[in-house]
């Protein structure tokens, strides 16, 4: 028998599929990274060597951190000019997360590279981050006026869950646009509070001598 007939049949009896699978299964227990362009297409993309890119990135992490930076920073532009040209009236709580989801589907490349990948995020990476941050978690009291912090990080979860779906799942029928997702998680969390608030205060006027 010759040499590649026997690697077969060792190979055959290793059940060398279930191995493959179960050792990619392995891999996916951790994050995997979400990567950047290339340094080469870059330069291919400008038209330049590859050397006049790493004259200015002198790696992929530098460029990476570049990229990170330029894409938040669009993204909280983004968030900020929709709530401050929100008419009289509006519900800032839906505008911002309009402007959020709309950002996302229109950049699904720099979401998945922002949100969607280890990288640190910290709300300074963006000029303006910090001072959204605030305008959001303000807006996030009238859905836990204890905890708005944690309020934020929930509609932010809600918000991340319609656009990562919607990128990934494009063969789903959703059977409602992304903003009417967005009003009815609005709605939602919102009305949970005030039904709260009103369960407390019959329930005060009970025990009232």
């Amino acid at each position: 028998m010759s040499r590649s007939r026997k690697a077969a049949t060792a190979t055959d009896r290793r059940d060398l599929r279930g191995e493959l699978v179960a050792a990619a299964v392995q891999m996916l227990a951790q994050p995997q990274p979400v990567a950047v362009p290339s340094l080469r297409s870059i330069a291919r993309a400008c038209h330049v060597a590859p050397s006049a890119v790493y004259w200015h990135f002198p790696s992929e992490a530098d460029l990476r951190s570049a990229v990170l930076d330029a894409e938040y920073t669009s993204l909280i532009s983004a968030v900020e000019a929709a709530l401050d040209g929100a008419p009289d009236g509006a519900d800032r709580l839906i505008v911002a997360g309009d402007a959020y989801i709309a950002w996302a589907l229109e950049h699904p490349g720099a979401y998945q590279l922002l949100f969607e990948s280890d990288d640190e995020l910290p709300a300074t990476r963006a000029e303006h981050g910090l001072r959204l941050q605030q305008r959001i978690v303000e807006l996030a009291r009238r859905v836990a006026p204890q905890a708005p912090f944690a309020a934020a990080l929930l509609l932010w979860s809600a918000w991340h869950g319609v656009v990562s779906l919607r990128l990934h799942k494009t063969e789903w029928d959703w059977g409602m646009t992304p903003q009417e997702a967005n009003r009815q998680l609005v709605s939602a969390l919102t009305t949970v509070h005030s039904s709260q608030e009103a369960s407390t205060e019959n329930g005060s006027q009970h025990h009232e001598p």
